[in-house]
C-alpha cells in the first residue's frame, strides 16, 4: 500500500506580490514567508528579548491562568513573553509596519460594508489591528500543543467552505524551527472544514523554517506547537518565535494592548503602530473616547499627525 503524501506548507519569498501570498493562504490555510526579517533584525530582536526570557518562568501543564481553551492548552516548558509591544516596541513595530504583514492582514481581514444613512450610501472598508503580541521560548522537553483554531477567542464558529476569519496568526522565527525542536504543526486546508470535523495529528505539516522567516495562517486553520524532543545543549535545542497576530478592527483584541503597553512607551510609537494597536478609532468608528480617537483624549503628540492625515484623506475623497 502506498503511504499518503506528507502534508506540507508552501514557502514563498517576502518579495512575492501580496496577492500571490494571499492566494496561497486562502488555498491552504497557511503559508511560510522566507526572508521576512533580515539576519541583523533577528539578532537584534533576540538580544532584546533575552533579558525578559531569562526572568520568565516556563509554563507548567495544568497550572495556567488562561483556561478558556482548557488547562492543557499551552505546551509545557515554554516561556511566554506577554505584552511584547510594551517590552520590545522597536522590534514589534518592525513587524507591524512590514508591508508583507500589513498586506496579508488587510487583504484577509478587510470587510466592505455598505449601508444607507438616510438617502446617502455609506461605504466603509474595515481594517486590522494587533490582537496579540507575544514571544515564545520553547525548551527541550516541551510537550506538543493540542490542535486548535484561534478564532474561537472571538466566539466565531467555522463554516464549511468559508474564507471568513476574524483573525490571522503570524509567527516570526527568531531561531531555526525544525520538527525536532517543535516546529508548529499546521493542518493544510482545515480552514475550510466543518466545525464537526476533528483534526488528526497525521494530517498536520511541520512548519519548519529558518530564522527570519514568518508563518501566516487563518484563525480557522487547525494548528498547534510541536513537541521539542531535543537534548539540552544540542544545536537549535531552543525555539524562539515572535507572534504578532491581527484581528478585524471592530473586534476585541485577545491581549489588551493599551494596558500592556505603558503610556510612556506608547507616546514614542509611530502613528501607524498606534493605529494597529487600537489607540485610534476603527474604520467604522469603534473604540472612540468622547467620539474622538483615544490618542486625542490622552494628549498624545501623534494626534496632530493623525488629524492631518484624516484631513488629507477627506480632501482626496472630495476631489
Amino acid at each position: 500500500m502506498v503511504s499518503p503524501p506528507t502534508p506540507q506548507l508552501t514557502t514563498l519569498p517576502a518579495t512575492t506580490p501580496i496577492e500571490e501570498l494571499v492566494a496561497v493562504i486562502k488555498r491552504d490555510g497557511g503559508l511560510i514567508v522566507s526572508g521576512f526579517l533580515t539576519p541583523e533584525e533577528v539578532e537584534a530582536a533576540n538580544a532584546a528579548s533575552a533579558p525578559f526570557f531569562d526572568v520568565t518562568a516556563a509554563t507548567q501543564v495544568k497550572n495556567q491562568d488562561l483556561v478558556e481553551m482548557g488547562v492543557d492548552f499551552h505546551a509545557s516548558n515554554t516561556k511566554h513573553l506577554r505584552g511584547m509591544l510594551g517590552k520590545l516596541p522597536e522590534h514589534v513595530s518592525k513587524i507591524v509596519m512590514h508591508p508583507v504583514w500589513n498586506g496579508i492582514m488587510h487583504e484577509i481581514l478587510k470587510t466592505r460594508v455598505e449601508a444607507y444613512v438616510g438617502e446617502d450610501l455609506l461605504v466603509t472598508e474595515t481594517s486590522h489591528i494587533i490582537s496579540l503580541a507575544v514571544g515564545f521560548n520553547v525548551g527541550p522537553g516541551a510537550n506538543d500543543q493540542v490542535l486548535h483554531r484561534d478564532q474561537t477567542i472571538h466566539s466565531v464558529n467555522a463554516q464549511e467552505g468559508s474564507l471568513y476569519t476574524s483573525d490571522v496568526g503570524c509567527l516570526v522565527a527568531g531561531t531555526r524551527s525544525t520538527k525536532k525542536n517543535g516546529a508548529t504543526r499546521v493542518v493544510p486546508g482545515s480552514h475550510l472544514w466543518s466545525p464537526k470535523r476533528i483534526p488528526k495529528v497525521e494530517e498536520a505539516a511541520s512548519a519548519e523554517m529558518e530564522a527570519g522567516s514568518a508563518m501566516f495562517w487563518f484563525g480557522s486553520t487547525y494548528h498547534g506547537a510541536g513537541a521539542n524532543t531535543c537534548t539540552p545543549g544540542e544545536e537549535n535545542d531552543r525555539r524562539i518565535l515572535y507572534g504578532v497576530f491581527g484581528c478585524q478592527d471592530f473586534l476585541r483584541q485577545e491581549e489588551n494592548q493599551q494596558l500592556v503597553c505603558p503610556e510612556e512607551v506608547a507616546r514614542t510609537l509611530p502613528l501607524e503602530v498606534l493605529k494597529r494597536g487600537g489607540w485610534t478609532k476603527g474604520a467604522g468608528g469603534c473604540g472612540f473616547v468622547d467620539a474622538r480617537d483615544p490618542i486625542h483624549a490622552l494628549g498624545f503628540p501623534q494626534h496632530a499627525a493623525n488629524k492631518a492625515l484624516k484631513a488629507a484623506a477627506a480632501a482626496a475623497v472630495k476631489a
